[in-house]
């Protein structure tokens, strides 16, 4: 079960955001004391302070994350792929980085030769549920019970893979290296094969009463960050982000 972080940040200001975040290394994690940390994390905190906006936060798995989000009026999701079908659930604010989507096989495995997505529909892969990889992978034909097997996050997903119960893996390049490192293992034994997708990552503010307000406040107060450099220095401090595929 995926560790769970509460915190509360005083202002002024009246409303109050549900900020949500996957324990997902570079973009968001807990640290050694238990505080959220990584680049969405700076990012996010930086946006709300510059908004005025009071916040607490939670971690949780991906599948809640969504669900809690789409239900859930000023829900804000700090890191998210922007997919035709979630367009209009929210705010979109960024873009903040890049998302390229590989498909992995462990090194030790030269056997399975998945250079294309044609390819790979004979093979069993790891996806984690609700993620934009395994719904890039639906939309592509692979199907649940015959090649994609769910997991409620990555650290389910890469143990299925390190036991060989799964052959391949879909994991976006920022997120691999940094969570394997995290989570113990060793980014070096895998290897990608074929690209599934490549987009850019957003932070998401579900929509209801009071959420076009607060996002002119959100928008206004990212447009300074990226003017004044902020942007730019934050996802400098952390190596495995890749820079956002456009500036909206």
């Amino acid at each position: 079960m995926p560790t769970r972080v509460l915190a509360q940040v005083s202002s002024s200001a009246a409303a109050q955001l549900t900020v949500l975040l996957e324990p997902v290394p570079p973009f968001s994690y807990p640290d050694a004391n238990g505080k959220p940390a990584g680049y969405a994390v700076e990012l996010m905190e930086e946006l709300l302070k510059r908004s005025g906006l009071t916040h607490q936060t939670e971690f949780n798995s991906w599948a809640r994350i969504y669900q809690r989000a789409v239900s859930q009026p000023l829900s804000l999701v700090v890191s998210m792929a922007r997919l035709p079908e979630r367009e209009a659930q929210f705010h979109w604010i960024g873009p903040t980085a890049a998302r390229r989507v590989y498909l992995y096989r462990l090194k030790s495995r030269p056997e399975i030769q998945a250079y294309t997505l044609e390819a790979a529909k004979v093979y069993k892969i790891a996806v984690v549920r609700e993620d934009a990889a395994e719904r890039a992978l639906l939309a592509h034909g692979f199907e649940f019970g015959k090649q994609l097997d769910r997991s409620p996050d990555h650290a389910a997903m890469l143990r299925k893979l390190f036991v060989q119960r799964d052959e391949l893996i879909a994991l976006n390049s920022s997120v691999a290296g940094a969570v394997m490192e995290q989570l113990g293992y060793d980014f070096k034994q895998i290897e990608p094969l074929a690209k599934l997708s490549e987009a850019s990552l957003y932070m998401g503010l579900s929509k209801g009463d009071g959420s076009q307000a607060i996002n002119l406040k959100l928008q206004s107060a990212w447009d300074s960050m990226r003017k004044d450099g902020t942007v730019a220095a934050i996802a400098a401090r952390h190596p495995y982000v890749v820079p956002a595929l456009k500036s909206d």
